[in-house]
């Protein structure tokens, strides 16, 4: 059963940045790269020998979450690692995975072994893993590993006593003889036991917690992590910084955009169309609504306003 007793309060009032799963997946691998590249590869045989540069601009950047060059058979190779919550609906993940190896092996020129780890349990079932073209002369053959949590037996995992792994517990499939709470309030003790400093435990906590909010109800998890511990998390920190600065935006962009709609019906005497709110409240930028609300209060005519939302431009 999951979390979902919401008649309790939370110490934890305040929003989550978007990027809150990629903050933590990428402090774990970065922390512990070889633990979390001994199960993804699921071989002991490597010597991790730096993180490289996964930023690639092409007409637009693309960044990959992780990549790091190691030693396999004494032979350097580059491991990929991809997380992802849920399936790629923008561009299918076939299509972006095999453009991101392609990209590793232009830049880099060494075997590239690359994977993408799906977190969220209905996520990844669809994924074939490559992409094959049988052309007489031209075959086309790309490969990568997919690998679903949901999959994994987390008992085995918590036994393997990789601290590096501990975030990544309870997306994992628990025992059988325990409910998903029960398997929760095991890995967070693990966690806790952890012999490590109190900073690093902190993270490891707090990684938890982050990616816990995948499968269990956001509200009561208080009840379960220990807060105190968390807050001497530098992980913590940035997770609120980040979550505070991304709410106070999203009230100035909502505040603007009631802003245009009041002026829209004072100056023009008119209620906007559903579509035409519609399109205000897709913009993301503020300063494009910024822009907005001036021109509202200072165009002859609504539809230079509308022609301005839907071209970019002024007609006056």
């Amino acid at each position: 059963m999951n979390i979902t007793d919401k008649s309790k309060t939370t110490t934890y009032q305040f929003s989550l940045p978007h990027q809150q799963f990629d903050i933590v997946t990428k402090d774990v691998i970065y922390r512990f790269p070889e633990d979390v590249l001994k199960f993804i590869l699921n071989r002991t045989d490597i010597q991790v020998l730096e993180h490289l540069e996964s930023e690639f601009a092409n007409v637009e950047k693309r960044e990959m979450d992780s990549l790091i060059k190691v030693l396999i058979n004494e032979e350097p190779v580059l491991v990929h690692c991809e997380f992802q919550t849920d399936d790629s609906t923008e561009i299918e993940m076939v299509r972006r995975n095999v453009g991101y190896m392609g990209r590793c092996y232009e830049r880099y020129g060494l075997p590239v072994l690359s994977h993408v780890v799906y977190l969220r349990p209905n996520a990844g079932r669809n994924d074939p893993g490559g992409v094959r073209h049988d052309i007489e002369g031209y075959n086309f053959i790309v490969e990568y590993k997919v690998i679903r949590l949901i999959e994994i037996d987390g008992q085995s995992v918590l036994e393997s006593q990789q601290p590096g792994l501990i975030p990544f517990l309870p997306l994992m499939k628990p025992p059988t003889d325990i409910d998903t709470v029960g398997w929760l309030h095991r890995c967070v003790e693990a966690a806790k036991s952890q012999p490590l400093d109190t900073a690093t435990r902190a993270n490891l906590l707090t990684d938890m917690w982050i990616m816990s909010g995948l499968v269990h109800d956001r509200l009561p998890l208080d009840e379960i992590f220990p807060e105190g511990i968390m807050q001497e998390s530098p992980v913590y920190q940035s997770i609120i910084e980040k979550g505070r600065a991304q709410g106070i935006e999203q009230g100035k962009r909502e505040n603007t955009i009631e802003s245009i709609l009041e002026l829209i019906d004072v100056r023009f005497q008119v209620h906007p169309k559903a579509t035409f709110k519609s399109k205000i409240a897709d913009i993301e930028d503020l300063s494009r609504l910024k822009q907005l609300r001036r021109m509202a209060a200072e165009v002859d005519s609504i539809e230079e306003l509308r022609d301005f939302l839907e071209n970019g431009n002024s007609s006056g």
